[in-house]
């Protein structure tokens, strides 16, 4: 089958389309034919060698995607043959086919197309684990989240609104961010703890879903309230940081980070029911609405992967099969 060649450093960082081995599904497992997939940064990470798959999954690029089920084998609950679905993946979305754990499968909602179903479940399972599972958000509460006009970020936004939370986004560019159902956009530059304070009559918010990191940290600590809490998501602002630790010991700060990928399959099934418990009604009404980038064929991959590491990008980016 064709698909985006496992990370080789004697071939440079481009990503390279191949012919590779056919998934087979094993006990517990559906294969998937893919109608689409989506790009995220972890994808770039992987082409350059520095974000492999966990041990035994698919180093194929690509952690989610829509499709059509083909076979299943063993247990995997209701699904079957010919099921639309979209899946979280641990690697291997950036191809033709893909054996799917059946706890990492949810429903495609009726109306909705195979390309708007791929950028979800990435954007959507990440969202809900860090401002459900991770940081325990709760109605009334006053979230940031940071990088709020990517894919990630601006379903995070989506998703906190409907838990009832007051969402302030942050971008480098604040217009991108106006349209995702913020109650305030605000800049993500050194004014931030300031405009925060303003939005929230002195108080902060309690919890920062941070998907920068890096030199940014520090004001994202500043804008929160005693004992807030904050979950480093993301690095695209890099990778170290120098904070305050006396504020953070004064403040009673929380810090926590978290990854989705090297979850075990069995924590990725729980919070892929939960999330689908909650969200698959969203989905179905419009409520929840995955955000688009560009789209663009299988076949022009390399321009696909281009368009992310440029930056810039507003929602997600969908590779479309063909």
């Amino acid at each position: 089958m064709r698909a985006v060649l496992p990370a080789d450093p004697t071939r440079g960082h481009e990503p390279l389309l191949g012919e590779c081995a056919e998934p087979v599904a094993v006990d517990g497992e559906a294969l998937v034919e893919i109608r689409a997939s989506a790009l995220n940064r972890a994808d770039l990470l992987q082409l350059r060698g520095l974000y492999p798959p966990p041990p035994g999954e698919s180093e194929i690029p690509g952690l989610e995607c829509s499709g059509v089920i083909l076979e299943t084998a063993g247990r995997v609950g209701s699904w079957r043959p010919g099921d639309r679905v979209m899946a979280l993946l641990a690697g291997g979305g950036h191809a033709e086919r893909v054996a799917v754990p059946g706890g990492q499968l949810m429903p495609i909602p009726e109306g909705m197309t195979f390309e708007q179903a791929a950028a979800i479940p990435e954007a959507g399972l990440t969202a809900w684990t860090n401002l459900v599972a991770e940081a325990g958000l709760v109605a009334g509460e006053r979230v940031l989240i940071t990088g709020a006009s990517g894919g990630v970020g601006s379903f995070a936004v989506q998703l906190a609104r409907e838990l009832g939370a007051t969402v302030i986004g942050a971008a480098r560019d604040v217009e991108r961010v106006r349209d995702t159902g913020v109650v305030h956009a605000v800049a993500d530059d050194e004014s931030l703890p300031e405009r925060i304070r303003e939005l929230t009559g002195g108080a902060g918010v309690e919890v920062v879903m941070d998907l920068s990191g890096g030199g940014h940290l520090n004001r994202h600590l500043e804008a929160m309230t005693g004992r807030g809490r904050l979950i480093l998501v993301g690095l695209m602002a890099g990778g170290s940081a120098e904070i305050d630790l006396a504020a953070v010991l004064r403040r009673r700060l929380s810090i926590r980070g978290s990854v989705l990928r090297a979850r075990s399959r069995e924590e990725k099934a729980a919070l892929t029911a939960a999330f689908a418990e909650f969200a698959s009604g969203r989905l179905a009404d419009g409520r929840l609405v995955p955000r688009i980038h560009a789209v663009y064929p299988l076949a022009r991959i390399r321009q696909a992967y281009a368009a992310l590491a440029a930056g810039g990008v507003t929602g997600k980016v969908v590779i479309a099969a063909g």
